[in-house]
């Protein structure tokens, strides 16, 4: 087996470890369970420093073979071992469902964080939406205030 085999195909075992724990952190930010996120947090630290230990592997990989980062691919193909290569593609999809899914959840922390705002600023103005009535001086916004329609 190849060197970049074994590295590419750890690496891969924690990119699926890592992607399920996302699918679980999005129920979680669904349902607001905030005990759960904090567990999900404490799992994924060590798969995120194995992951980062394994970009450095590969790293090290690419300069003992004097093959730049950006062409490892096409030195994939030039070993002509298939094995390799699908061992290769398999991470490349995996790397890039795990950015999707933390994409996503991002999308969803920001959605909740608005949506929570947006309420707490009903609360604070008794049903009335703040937004636009103040600056960032803390002065009435023109954006704001009401044109009296009948002037021109």
């Amino acid at each position: 087996m190849h060197q970049l085999n074994a590295i590419l195909q750890q690496a891969d075992q924690d990119c699926e470890r890592y992607l399920a724990l996302t699918e679980r952190e999005r129920d979680a930010i669904v349902q607001q369970n905030m005990d759960e996120l904090e567990k999900l947090l404490q799992e994924k630290r060590p798969l995120i420093d194995a992951l980062a230990h394994h970009d450095q592997s590969i790293k090290s990989y690419c300069n003992t073979h004097q093959v730049a980062a950006q062409n490892l691919q096409n030195h994939v193909a030039s070993l002509g071992d298939t094995d390799l290569h699908a061992a290769y593609q398999r991470f490349l999809d995996n790397l890039e469902q795990c950015k999707a899914a933390n994409d996503r959840n991002a999308r969803l922390v920001r959605h909740s964080q608005n949506s929570t705002s947006s309420l707490l600023d009903l609360l604070r103005n008794q049903g009335e939406s703040g937004q636009n009535i103040y600056d960032q001086l803390g002065n009435r916004s023109r954006s704001g205030i009401s044109r009296d329609l009948t002037k021109v």
